[in-house]
Parts: structure tokens; sequence; C-alpha cells
């Protein structure tokens, strides 16, 4: 299956561990400033898929498939290439922020690290003003950060690369609801302000029907919906879909 090209264009995404299919024929593309969700239950797969594009799938695993990279195309299987790709080109937002930073360095100077890394501008006061934490934040720990201030230092680290598209693993998970309405809108208005394209990992329709104009549904690995996300909302093609909307109709 074949998609327009745009920032970036997947193709038969696949992944084996040990003979079991984990995920299979996953394909999608995305667009400068365009926000794409992966929507899908539990266990669903989505996660894996943003491994798998970073070339971060478990050493065991079997990836297959091509990667259309700004006219570029790459081996999902080169996980070499893949990391060529890592900060500059694609940056990850993780569901567990806090886990992922390290314990023993400041906010700052991991901001630091990143930029310098990547050579972009090292001012970690303004990198954390943009996602609304004040400047003081550098001279913390981060055990001194509460979840949603951990994950918006995530997210500050993950745009200081420049990047141009950012991966989000459900970073609304272990959030409370305020926290959680308040991360969307900040990612949505940091990622039309940096012109960077958007993939957001979540099972929580509520959520990303407020930032992405287009989804795919995943279960047992494979790609059972795609479109619009208006549209498979009022009329959902098939059942995890509909399951996923009447959870959501629930919920609210």
């Amino acid at each position: 299956m074949r998609v327009t090209l745009g920032v970036m264009r997947v193709d038969d995404l696949g992944c084996t561990i040990a003979g079991r299919t984990l995920l299979a024929g996953v394909c999608f593309s995305i667009d400068h400033g365009e926000a794409l969700a992966v929507l899908g239950p539990s266990g669903a797969g989505k996660s894996l898929v943003l491994r798998c594009l970073l070339g971060l799938a478990p050493s065991e695993a079997k990836v297959t498939g091509r990667l259309q990279w700004e006219g570029r195309e790459v081996s999902l299987a080169d996980r070499d290439a893949l990391a060529q790709l890592r900060g500059r080109g694609l940056a990850l937002v993780p569901q567990a922020a806090a886990a992922s930073l390290d314990p023993m360095r400041t906010v700052g100077a991991q901001l630091r690290e990143v930029c310098a890394l990547h050579d972009t501008d090292g001012r970690p006061n303004e990198r954390l003003e943009e996602v609304g934490l004040a400047a003081e934040f550098a001279d913390r720990h981060p055990h001194a950060l509460s979840g949603g201030q951990a994950q918006r230092v995530a997210l500050a680290l993950a745009l200081a690369c420049r990047p141009a598209l950012l991966l989000a693993d459900e970073p609304m998970a272990a959030l409370d609801c305020v926290s959680q309405a308040e991360l969307v809108e900040l990612l949505v208005r940091r990622c039309a302000a940096e012109q960077v394209a958007l993939v957001l990992v979540s099972h929580d329709l509520a959520r990303v029907v407020r930032c992405c104009a287009r989804a795919i549904v995943l279960d047992g690995g494979r790609m059972v919906a795609r479109g619009p996300l208006a549209e498979l909302l009022a009329a959902p093609p098939e059942p995890t879909t509909a399951a996923m909307v009447l959870a959501a109709a629930r919920r609210g």
C-alpha cells in the first residue's frame, strides 16, 4: 500500500519476535505541521510502532518495511540509519517522562547537553518558558518535579532538537484530567509554533479529537481503520473503533 509523500511515509511496517507477529502491514503518512493520532486498545502495538520508527525495537525483534523521509528511503530494519534520524529528524516524548530523565543532573544541564549534541540554541531558560515552566526549573533535579512538570521537561528536551516530527507516546497517561488537557493544548501549540509534525499515540479519543485531523487504528498489531478522525467517530468502520467511540461516550 502506498500513501502520499509528506514529511514521513511508512510502508508495510512489520515486527516479529521469536516467530510471533507483533506488527504487520502498518502504513501511514504525515506532512509538515500535521497531527496524526495512532489509536487502539492496550496491547495493540501503538508504542511499538514508535520504537520501530526510532530504531529502538527490542534487540531480538525482526523489523520489516520502509520509511520514506523527506525523499530518502530507509529500511526499517536498518537501525543505524534510523539512529541518524533521531533528534533533528524524529524526537520522542515518552510515556514515563520522569523515568527518562537523568536523576543525577539538573534539568538545565540536560537541556544544554541535548542542544550541544544537535547543534541548536542552548538556552535552557527559554526552552523551559516555551513549555510553561519558569526559569528556576533549570536548577531542579527530576525528583523535584511533579508528573506534569516532568512531561513538560520531556517536551522541552524533544523540541530543543528542533525536530521535523515529534512522536508522543501516550504523554497524558500518568496525569490527572486538568494536566492532561493542559498538556494536549501545549503539544498542539508548540508543534504549530515550530511547524513540527506530530504523531500522537493514545487510546483516549476525547483528548486526541481536539488536536488530530486524521487517525489510524490498530488492534492486535494490525491496522484496522484509517482516515479523517471525524469520519471514524461519526461512523466507526469496524468493531475496535466502535468500542473506542462507545468508551469515550461513557466517560464523557
